[in-house]
Parts: C-alpha cells; structure tokens; sequence
C-alpha cells in the first residue's frame, strides 16, 4: 500500500534551489532515514511534505490524497516533529494531550483512552500530572511522540528528534520509535546521527544541494556502491588450515584474522557463501560463526561522500 508519493517536488527562494525535482515513494511500515550535511533540504522537504510550506513545482500525494488539493485531510493522516519541538511549559502532560486531541477533533468519547495509549507508549505514563517544563530534553522528544500518537497518524515526519539528546535519552526515543516500526506506522526520519539510524531503518534516502542522490532499502544502496560484502568467520581451531581452504575455494578481496576470527572481503552471491561454509566443515574445520557484516548508514554516508559519487563532491560528513 502506498503510503507517499513525491513527484519532481522541487522548492525555490529566488535563485536558491533548495529541493531540487526530488522523487520519493514510501509503502506501508518503511522506516526511511533522511541523511545529508546541513543545507541538502532534508528539513524543507520535511516541511513541504507536512503541509507547512507549499512547492514551487511538483506534485505530493498522501494516502492519495493532493497535497495541493486535500492539505487539511492529509494533516488528519501525518504527524509531523520538528527539531525544535514547542509546547506550552505550564500545561501538565494531560492537559497538553488533551488540548492537542481536541485540536485533532478527536472524538471526546475515546480521548481518554488515546491520552492513556500515548503516555504508556512512550513509557511517560508516571509523569502524568508533572508540568512539562520540568522535564528533561528527553522525555519532551517522547512527549512530541505522545502528541502525535494521539490523533494516530499513518505516516510520521521527524526532524532531527535525537538532536541535543544525551546517549540515555536517544537509546529510549529510540526505542519508542522501534515499537512504532514494529507496529506498520510508516516513519522518514532525518538525523545526523547516522549510527542511531543503523540497524533501525528499512530505507535510505541521501540528499545533497536538494537532490536526491540515493534513495532505496539499506541493502540495495550498498549494492549501488559495492557489490563487496563483508564476512566473519569463527572457528575453534585450525585457524591457518581455514585461511588456506578460504582462499583454495574463493577469490577474496582481502582476509584478516584476529583471533579465532577470520574476516573476508568478497563480491558472492549467498549460495557461494553457503558453500563455503559447507566446503569449511566438510574439511573438519569446526565453523562456530559464519555471517555477513551489515554495513550501516555511517558506513554508507561515508563512502558515498568520500568522493565515489560524483554528485556528493565536496561532501564532509556533519
């Protein structure tokens, strides 16, 4: 089910380009980091995809409905976060999702059953009755969640959420965030905190100058980079013996071993891996781990701004 679909959604200030004829299509339970150095557009595509500023060109539908057409139906199926996320310090977490419920013309009847479903989600159930200018930095990123689950949006635009954040409080954003992939909600987050991306997002979509440089799942945009993948390899014994049969078997970009583990580079398909595998313990080698490193976002971001893409020239990494 299609959740989002950009069209050449292309943003001017004059002569500043600032998204630049990007396309973007987003199915139902994606998780898609938005990464980039400051300046690539992420937030004004952010904006312009929450209905807050309107494109100079380009078309933007929303669970098929036209951004230009149906702005106020699309507000009923988003929730939109941004970096600085203002709320009103002297309300209490109830009141502040009560005033937002009715904002949303929740239906008076289940707002105190939604106000219970998104305090207990983002696990700030026990903070019910405090005002929200005593709490941290963290639990007001939660609580922006908490605003956003209570009118139950399909798809979550977040700008920057884990901005200013300390470990503790990304680990538990994060977590909030998890549930809510595990749940199908469909989430585009943007954030220069790539590793708090890893392992978290199904998609990629790398913006530079307003373009959209790559777009696609984790996996592909490695492919699009290198068909190299990265493989440990852990045995109980005969670690020499097992560097010897590795490279009778398979031709290897590089081998090193550290330890009891043997880390190979090379450009197989998943059945030449199983085979090697097979071909270990078929010659007594006593395999104990045998997996393919994942390559996360930093990894990627890195790779695709150290000058292999002619489109991120002069990219450092923010």
């Amino acid at each position: 089910m299609k959740i989002l679909e950009v069209s050449n959604i292309r943003k001017e200030y004059g002569t500043l380009v600032a998204v630049n004829d990007v396309n973007l299509t987003l199915e139902k339970g994606q998780v898609v980091g938005l990464i980039g150095p400051n300046g690539a557009g992420k937030t004004t595509l952010l904006r312009i995809l929450a209905t807050i500023l309107s494109p100079t060109d380009g078309d933007v539908r929303v669970l098929g409905h036209d951004l230009k057409k149906d702005y106020l139906e699309i507000r009923k199926c988003i929730g939109f976060m941004p970096d600085f996320f203002n709320l009103y310090n002297d309300l209490t977490l109830q009141e502040c999702l009560e005033f937002f419920a009715q904002a949303y013309k929740i239906d008076p009847g289940i707002i105190p059953e939604q106000i219970d479903s998104a305090l207990k989600f983002t696990d700030l159930e026990n903070k019910r009755h405090d005002y929200i200018q005593h709490l941290s930095r963290g639990m007001v990123q939660r609580l922006g969640v908490a605003v956003l689950l209570v009118h139950n949006p399909d798809l979550f635009l977040l700008d920057e959420p884990a901005s200013g954040l300390d470990p503790k409080a990304r680990i538990q954003l994060r977590d909030v965030l998890r549930k809510l992939s595990k749940e199908g909600k469909t989430i585009v987050i943007s954030s220069h905190i790539l590793t708090e991306l890893s392992g978290f997002c199904t998609h990629i979509a790398i913006m530079n100058k307003g373009k959209m440089v790559r777009y696609g799942s984790v996996d592909e945009v490695q492919k699009s980079i290198s068909d190299v993948k990265k493989v440990n390899i852990s045995v109980l014994d005969d670690r020499d013996k097992a560097v010897n049969l590795i490279k009778e078997f398979i031709k290897v970009e590089s081998i090193v071993v550290n330890g009891d583990t043997i880390t190979i580079e090379v450009s197989a398909e998943p059945e030449v891996l199983a085979n090697l595998n097979a071909h270990l313990v078929g010659n007594g080698i006593r395999v104990v781990g045998f997996c393919e490193e994942k390559t996360n976002l930093e990894d990627l971001f890195m790779k695709i701004s150290s000058g292999e893409d002619e489109s991120f020239d002069g990219i450092t990494q923010c």
